[in-house]
């Protein structure tokens, strides 16, 4: 199989002929290339080419689109600015709650990062020629709002002015419509949604349930009737909301390193995609390529049988992760077939068990 074939199966629930690996190494891939985050920002020639570089250098499954979540947020006005290798805001364009009617529907075509991606789309399609999946990340509709108006205003907002939070999160859905069309028409596999701002950390299931659920399933339910899968990404803790996160159209589900992929195989697993989740930073970041290894079998034991599941990260590595510490994740699902059961096997050990992990 091509990485392309691999994860389609896993998607389907069908047979992979191994454990599917996508290690997020979003804007750690342009550093193969020597390229910064901010120069390729508004730079799609740039951007392709450093994450074929990475795709090259690291042989995992899927090569992501885009760098953020904030694309939408600042085509809608607020201000950005890259810290050490990823876009943040830094500004939020909604002062008062008055200030929605100052918002305006961007032209995806035109207006502020979105064409670029959809043109870096389009190029990583001509040259990967359909053996690697090829997937944007986007903002989630509660989590733009979040970046239009402050994180904190908008969950005080949940409270005392609902009906205005579902007027901005309407609004945002539309826009990210409107983006994920022009996603779709590019040749995006399929599109990540990514709502950090909907984890239990911050949102109760109620809330969940209110504000994220609706809307997500708006744009999942549309994403598959152009027929691209859906992810749905939330990061920090979701064990509270597995039930309602695979429940929303969408065809895969990553997870976060803060919680058990047993768990979370035994309760939604045998029934959408699930994905993750080694520690971007205790171990993809600071961790040994042995300890990085065998922590990544260990993640595929957990979740691997059944198929439905693809090896990550928790979240998007640093770019200072170290190139040995991706390849080896990368090594341990290269070290896994699917028997006809769909379970698991691994055919060698390619690293040596840490000390603290030996028998």
């Amino acid at each position: 199989m091509n990485s392309l074939e691999r994860i389609v199966a896993a998607v389907k629930l069908e047979k992979p002929d191994r454990v599917p690996v996508t290690p997020l190494s979003i804007t750690r891939s342009l550093r193969v290339a020597g390229f910064t985050t901010e120069e390729c920002l508004y730079n799609p020639e740039k951007m392709v080419e450093g994450k074929l570089a990475g795709a090259g250098r690291f042989e995992d499954d899927a090569v992501v689109a885009g760098s953020d979540l904030f694309v939408e947020a600042e085509c809608l006005g607020s201000k950005v600015r890259v810290y050490e290798h990823t876009p943040v805001v830094v500004d939020y364009f909604i002062k008062d709650r008055s200030d929605f009617k100052k918002l305006k529907m961007p032209d995806p075509r035109k207006d502020g990062r979105m064409p670029y991606v959809c043109k870096e789309i389009e190029l990583l399609k001509k040259k990967l020629d359909n053996t690697k999946i090829v997937v944007p990340v986007t903002g989630g509709p509660f989590t733009t709002a979040s970046q239009l108006y402050g994180p904190e205003q908008l969950l005080i907002a949940t409270f005392e002015d609902p009906e205005w939070v579902h007027k901005l999160i309407r609004f945002c859905t539309d826009v990210s419509l409107a983006y994920w069309e022009e996603l779709i028409k590019a040749g995006a596999h399929a599109i990540v949604a990514l709502e950090p701002f909907s984890s239990n950390t911050i949102l109760s299931p109620g809330q969940y349930a209110e504000f994220t659920a609706p809307y997500l399933k708006e744009m999942f339910e549309f994403s598959w009737s152009k027929g691209v899968v859906g992810v749905n990404h939330t990061c920090a803790d979701t064990s509270l909301i597995w039930d309602q996160m695979a429940s929303v159209g969408a065809l895969a589900l990553q997870v976060d390193h803060p919680v058990s992929m047993r768990e979370c195989k035994e309760k939604v697993g045998k029934k959408i995609c699930i994905s993750g989740n080694v520690h971007p930073i205790d171990y993809m970041l600071y961790g040994t390529p042995e300890a990085v290894y065998w922590k990544s079998r260990s993640v595929i034991e957990e979740a691997g049988n059944g198929s439905g599941f693809v090896l990550g990260s928790g979240c998007d590595l640093n770019p200072k992760t170290p190139e040995a510490n991706i390849l080896a994740m990368v090594q341990a699902a290269k070290d896994t077939v699917y028997n006809d059961d769909l379970t698991v096997s691994f055919i060698r050990e390619s690293y040596a068990r840490p000390v603290d992990m030996a028998a």
